[in-house]
Parts: C-alpha cells; structure tokens; sequence
C-alpha cells in the first residue's frame, strides 16, 4: 500500500452532513462493460428460479463504478420469496461457476441467498436490512431496501457484519474447495481488513468502502497490528498469493476479532 498515495480527505468520510452511512452503490455507476454478464446473471436467476425471487441486488466495485474488468469480482445478493435449500445453493454454485467461466469481464461471481421472511425480521436490522439498504442497489424485481432505516457506523453493525470469524470458515469450505489460491488469498485479506475496520469506523467517523481506506484507517487505529493489517492489505489486492500465509493470518487474529478487537 502507498503509504502516503492515498487521500482520505479528498475520498470523504462516507457520510452524509448528519453522520447517516452514504450508499456509495447505484445501476448509474456501472461501467458499460459489465452489462452483459450483469443481465447474464438475472436471466439465469429467472430461469433457474421462477417466481422465487422477490429481489436482485448488486453490491461492490460493480455498482459502485471501480471495477477492472478481468480482474473485479461480480457480487449479487438475491432475496428469495421462500426459504433457501441446499439444492438452491448448489444450483448457485454451478450458475456462479458457470457465468464466471463464460463472461472474462470478472473474474469470480459470488451470489449471497437470503429469505425475505427472514430478512424482515426486527433482528436483521443490522445485518441484511442495514446490507441491502447501504451496501447493494436493487437492479431486478422488488426494491426492499426503501423500507429500511438509514443508519450511521455503530458497534451494532461491525457485529453484525463480521458475525463470528470462525463460523466464516466453516461456511466457506465448500466455496474454498472450488477456489483457486489467487481467490482464497484475497477473500481472507478482505475478510480481515473490513472486520477490523468495520469495528472502529464509529470511533473514525467513517465508512469507508475502498478497501485501500479501510486499510489506512485500520493502521491509523491498530499501530500494534500494522504489520499484519499491511499483509492483509497484500493478501486482499493480490500482490501476495498464499493460502498458507492466509491462513496463518486469519488464525492469528480471529481471537481478538471474535473480542471485539483490538485493545
């Protein structure tokens, strides 16, 4: 990371005038580049699941207009009508494999299923009503996202977010066995550098979503832990591949992540 290339102040804080977390997502934002395999993935969510889907959701560099093609991943969230079940997630396996190998312009496809009638739940709040409203932009079928409340950082959401670092992998494992060690590289980089930003961007004031900045911030707030959030940082752009390293990594600090982190 350049250590002084990046200007924070020029990139804002990601907040609106009253401290209300800015939806940096929007269909405006995405580069003509990426339209075909973006509608390439909708009809075959329509195909495969017909009447199922209450709603399509892009979140990450797509949406937001930063995307590399070649080298950016797709990320879609969808909201199911009904519950998801295992014969829905390995279809969405084989879809995400599937469009990833066909469509060059990414270089993954991760789809993230939910339940609308969980998603709806007074519990949610932090984690998939706060998602959809600030982290995704709907681009087929139903907008929930317009119900939810704006919110500002809090400890509530870094929870929420980050859930528990070891459940993380437990849900991976099946996805890890598809990857390549380039994706799982930078999957545990990321994993790491949001968790740990994600628990002080309320004491930052912040919400940041450059990957760059979370990593700046996190070394401002972590002096103790700059070594290991500056190969997290590595890790998550690519310019380090090793799943080993990955794992170390991520071994070494879920502990004071699952706290909390970082006294």
């Amino acid at each position: 990371m350049p250590r002084g290339g990046l200007n924070m102040s020029a990139q804002g804080n990601g907040l609106d005038e009253r401290g209300y977390i800015i939806n940096s997502c929007s269909l405006d934002n995405i580069q003509p580049e990426f339209n075909t395999v973006v509608n390439a993935v909708i009809d075959e969510l329509c195909l495969c699941f017909p009447d199922r889907i209450d709603g399509i959701y892009l979140y990450g560099s797509v949406p937001r207009g930063t995307a590399k093609v070649g080298k950016s991943d797709l990320d879609v969230s969808i909201v199911f009508k009904d519950a998801v079940t295992n014969a829905d997630n390995e279809a969405l396996c084989s879809i995400s494999s599937s469009i990833a190998k066909s469509h060059h312009q990414v270089s993954k496809l991760d789809l993230d299923p939910g339940c609308m009638q969980n998603i709806l739940l007074p519990q949610e709040k932090y984690h998939w009503q706060f998602w959809l409203r600030h982290c995704c932009c709907c681009v087929w079928g139903n907008d929930l996202s317009r119900h939810f409340p704006q919110q500002k950082p809090s400890l509530h959401i870094a929870r929420a977010l980050n859930g528990d670092v070891d459940v993380f992998l437990e849900q991976m494992t099946g996805k890890f066995a598809r990857m390549s060690e380039n994706e799982i590289s930078r999957v545990l980089g990321k994993k790491l550098l949001r968790s740990a930003y994600y628990l002080i961007a309320e004491q930052d004031g912040s919400w940041h979503t450059e990957i760059a900045i979370c990593a700046e911030v996190a070394r401002k707030h972590y002096p103790q832990h700059k070594d290991d959030i500056q190969l997290a940082y590595q890790l998550a752009i690519g310019h380090l591949v090793s799943k080993e390293k990955a794992f170390v990594l991520y071994n070494r600090l879920r502990e004071p992540l699952n706290a909390g982190f970082i006294k």
